[in-house]
């Protein structure tokens, strides 16, 4: 009987591919030559027969084979006998015929390789047909139907095609084979991952195992929670709030909502951040993971400039060499901060709450009963009085404590408007009552006063308290304002007036002159208000001044640091450059803190006065301008650091600097000062163009000043958290610059390089040329800074190329894809095995948590991912190692060594997963241990093993791991 296959609907009628007669002379050969068995066993399937008979006749001399037993005519006709098989294949009768016909058994190999080729062409046309049908199954989704009409195409290139129920003793075959070789030493039972105490845990990694490794997040980079970031719309919030933003939004989110990159997608244009591209320029971009990272000790770093900012010792800072960790830097290293952060929102308010705001941040009393505005300047006392005109229902009482004290404008609610609006009440009272057909006394009763009351409301006497006046409104169905325009406060005496009540919405309303801040709206508003605010701001405790030493300077004082310090962000944003001091200054008959601003710099002087200027003081500010106008600029702080003259020295080979100059046009070129004093920007862009270099010239036009650090102080344990940024992995933070897979990209270069098999690395977090990079410095033993920036010394470049040429041999593939769901991976991974011809050695992902799913919670999708990839290295016949992170849990517990429980969302995970890998660096958390430079690689779960510890040497410099022992 021929094997029954499915071929309608092909447009054939011929007869699928087969050789009848090779399939009886290997039959034949079985039975006439003992040895020939042994020769096709492993190459040649029982399903690969075309007539059902010869299939069961081959099976019953591969039982037999496996047995120990001979394959002759006699022991085959027996176990087919015993079997109940021999009439289902033709009797004695067709076992005879097949002897006869053969003569011998010495051309069985090529046979066999012949009735293997058609067999995979009836399998081809099979899965065409399958295909065929899966493309009328309209009520699947596309994705799906691809991924099985790959599946099937794929079952037939890889030569092993899908098997239903197996025997166990087709198993126990390559079984006994592997163990042998074992024995032999020939091999490992898996593919050695390169680590030596690991290998020996595991017997390397096996195929058909799923490997998760797992650490927490961002190593311990992570800013205090209170650190201030400003995002594409102007707003200011603080590192918390976004992770709080993100987690909060989406109470019960599925996983891709739970994912980093769903919180990208939340944050929508609004919430982009700023971060420095390679080009040394700031754009915009969205965080893709938050990451809190517990109860951690932080340090608050101090700038020349008076910014600050609190990280954590091994948090990294952009200096001109590189990132370099905190731990790296002393005071006195200059680190990266914006010249300028041009955000400005789009928001709008009345010209006078701009004012107002303005006026009574800088000589403001918000404690007393009502605003007060205190300030002798009779311009800005003017100002101030057609700003508050501007609002209703308000009028305004000098105190001038006769002539003791500075008079004092105090806002007060305006009794005449007052008794106005409790008429309008009145009246809009009556046409409601009447329009409801209610009487007095029912309205009396609803809402619980006397009806002479309701009398007195009638008249405009007297109006309801808010709580009354807001049940009345639910009763009679009508909005406040159609009760009185202006609304409740207007019509109360024993209410704050209008102008209060919108301080308090802003938050200012009982702050003292120690606790002002500028509220939240201002840093949303359009580039011209802001200046507007700016401008009346300084005109109440700000000052544009020539100082006896010649230097002009423009200035502003406050005893509330946080308002100096917000001051000192909004004028960046114009590009205007302000050094913060802390003074003491003498009060009355004692000495308290002020916060003094300072604007030197000519050029930042200039955009100052063109753009913000001061009311009331443009006397002073032209002074200013003048006298900046008849002097060179000069400037003793904007400056590249003297590092940069290694570059220059680089680029320049062997030029001689005399000759250098000459070129660049230098006058007084015999002394430049090499490597002894820092470059004007000017004059690095000056010589960046003589040498035509295009990182020289993009560092001279940066958007980048150089800020020397002061002070480095610990300020005890305090929260953190950690953002990531895809592809720069920095952003701004407190008006500076600062940074957010080593180990399983380690495992992929063992692998690789060692044993030369192929590795496919899935990076949904990091771009390949990231990758790549990390690749290289570890290979080169070269740090990565100096790779990103492209600055390396003569020297490093034979390394580099040397690491170059043995890595583009590699056989490392990556897929960089963001979102990318495991049928893609798996799809790719398909067709990297059939290019390659071979079966792979690693799939890596890194990391699951930012995977895309499909389920109604989070628990469902990753419980999904994880059988999926499962299924990905048993079909495949590889391990896949994902990465995943810790939850923060970790940070709370004394022991910080993790655990399984540990795993976010460890049930699915510790499920699916056949080995999981928990990484730990005691130096981390303690940095006096005794194991420094050691990290430690916990196998916390083991399907087919002992779980423990294997302990690797960690070069952070490389992030590199490297065996302890060698």
């Amino acid at each position: 009987m021929a094997e029954e296959l499915n071929f309608k609907g092909d447009g054939s009628d011929r007869l699928p591919p087969q050789n009848i007669e090779a399939e009886e002379a290997i039959l034949g050969g079985i039975l006439l030559d003992p040895e020939a068995i042994s020769r096709v066993s492993d190459r040649l399937l029982p399903e690969a027969f075309y007539i059902s008979a010869h299939k069961d006749i081959y099976q019953a001399a591969v039982r037999l084979h496996t047995q120990g037993k001979p394959t002759d005519l006699l022991s085959v006709t027996s176990w087919l006998t015993d079997h109940e098989m021999l009439t289902r294949i033709g009797g004695r009768n067709k076992l005879a015929t097949l002897v006869d016909r053969t003569v011998s058994a010495v051309n069985i190999d090529a046979l066999a390789g012949l009735v293997m080729e058609k067999y995979l062409r009836r399998q081809l046309i099979k899965a065409g047909n399958e295909i065929v049908h899966l493309g009328y199954e309209t009520e699947t989704e596309l994705p799906t139907v691809l991924d099985q009409a790959e599946q099937k195409v794929f079952g037939v290139t890889q030569e092993r095609p899908q098997s239903g129920l197996v025997h166990i003793s087709d198993t126990l075959i390559n079984n006994f084979q592997d163990i042998e070789d074992r024995n032999q030493g020939i091999a490992l039972p898996g593919v050695p991952c390169g680590f030596y105490d690991l290998d020996a845990m595991t017997s390397g990694f096996q195929r058909s195992d799923l490997i998760i490794v797992a650490g927490r997040p961002s190593m311990g980079k992570c800013l205090s929670h209170d650190s201030e970031i400003v995002l594409a719309d102007g707003t200011i919030t603080t590192i918390e709030e976004l992770y709080k933003q993100h987690h909060v939004s989406t109470p019960v989110p599925s996983l891709r909502e739970a994912t980093p990159t769903s919180g990208a997608e939340m944050l929508n244009t609004s919430g982009s951040l700023l971060t420095l591209n390679n080009d040394w320029k700031f754009t915009f971009t969205q965080p893709c993971a938050f990451v809190d990272d517990g109860i951690k000790p932080v340090f608050r770093v101090t700038t020349r400039l008076g910014r600050s900012i609190e990280t954590t010792i091994t948090h990294p800072y952009l200096t001109i060499k590189g990132w370099q960790k905190l731990e790296n830097l002393k005071v006195g290293d200059k680190i990266a901060i914006p010249r300028k952060i041009d955000v400005f929102g789009s928001h709008s308010m009345r010209e006078c709450e701009v004012k107002l705001l303005a006026y009574l941040i800088g000589d403001g009393g918000l404690t007393n009963c009502t605003p007060r505005f205190t300030n002798g300047n009779s311009l800005l006392q003017t100002d101030f009085l057609q700003a508050v005109a501007d609002f209703d229902g308000l009028t305004m009482r000098w105190e001038t404590s006769q002539g003791k004290r500075t008079p004092s404008l105090c806002v007060r609610g305006d009794l005449e408007f007052i008794a106005s609006q409790r008429q309008v009440f009145a009246e809009s009272f009556k046409l409601a009552i009447q329009s409801h057909s209610l009487t007095g006394k029912e309205i009396s009763q609803l809402i619980g006063v006397s009806p002479t009351l309701l009398c007195a409301w009638k008249q405009g006497v007297c109006v309801p308290n808010l709580e009354t006046f807001e049940l009345l409104c639910e009763i009679l169905q009508l909005e406040s304002e159609e009760f009185v325009s202006y609304g409740f406060a207007c019509m109360s005496k024993s209410r704050k007036n209008s102008l209060t009540l919108w301080l308090e919405e802003l938050g200012l309303w009982g702050k003292d002159a120690h606790s002002k801040t500028i509220p939240n709206i201002i840093f949303k508003l359009k580039r011209s208000q802001i200046a507007l605010f700016l401008n009346r701001l300084f005109a109440t405790d700000g000052w544009a001044a020539l100082l006896t030493s010649g230097q002009s300077q423009l200035g502003y004082a406050t005893v509330s640091e946080k308002l100096a310090r917000q001051i000192q962000h909004l004028l960046l944003r114009f590009g205007i450059i302000a050094s913060l001091k802390k003074r003491s200054v003498k009060y009355k008959n004692t000495r308290r803190t002020a916060w003094q601003l300072d604007i030197t710099d000519a050029l930042s002087i200039k955009t100052f006065i063109a753009e913000i200027g001061i009311f009331s003081k443009e006397e002073a500010i032209e002074k200013v301008a003048a006298a900046i106008s008849q002097k060179r600029y000069q400037t003793n702080r904007d400056l590249i650091p003297v590092e940069i003259w290694e570059q220059i020295a680089l680029a320049k080979g062997n030029e001689t600097w005399s000759n250098l100059a000459r070129h660049a046009g230098i006058q007084g070129y015999t002394n430049m000062h090499v490597g002894k004093r820092a470059l004007k920007r000017e004059r690095l862009w000056i010589l960046a163009t003589a040498l035509d270099n295009l990182p020289l010239q993009q560092l001279a036009t940066s958007d980048v000043y150089w800020d020397e650090i002061v002070a480095i102080e610990s300020m005890g344990n305090k929260q953190v958290y950690d953002l990531t940024i895809p592809e720069t992995h920095n952003f701004v933070a407190n008006d500076i610059c600062v940074h957010n897979t080593a180990f399983c990209l380690n495992l992929a270069h063992n692998i690789a390089a060692s044993y030369k098999l192929p590795v496919a690395f899935f990076s949904l977090e990091m771009s390949k040329e990231q990758l790549t990079q990390r690749l290289l410095a570890s290979e080169a033993q070269i740090e990565s800074s100096y790779l990103r920036t492209g600055r390396l010394s003569q020297t490093q470049w034979e390394p580099l190329s040397r690491a170059i040429g043995i890595l583009s041999e590699m056989p490392i593939y990556i897929d960089d894809t963001p979102n990318i769901t495991v049928t893609q991976m798996r799809s790719q991974a398909r067709r990297l095995q059939a290019e390659v011809g071979t079966e792979l050695g690693l799939i890596v992902i890194d990391y699951l948590q930012l995977m895309e799913g499909a389920g109604d919670n989070r628990v469902q999708e990753l419980s999904k991912i994880t059988r999926q990839l499962k299924g990905l290295a048993r079909e495949l016949s590889v391990p896949v190692i994902a990465l995943s992170q810790l939850s923060r849990g970790v940070e709370a517990r004394t022991n910080k060594r993790p655990m399984l429980s540990d795993l976010r969302e460890s049930g699915s995970i510790e499920q699916d997963a056949d080995l999981v890998i928990m990484l730990y660096r005691d130096e981390y958390y303690s940095p006096d241990t005794p194991d420094r430079g050691i990290a430690e690689v916990i196998i916390a779960k083991h399907r087919n093993g002992p779980t423990g510890t294997a302990k690797l040497l960690f070069n952070p410099q490389f992030t590199k791991f490297q065996n302890l022992k060698i």
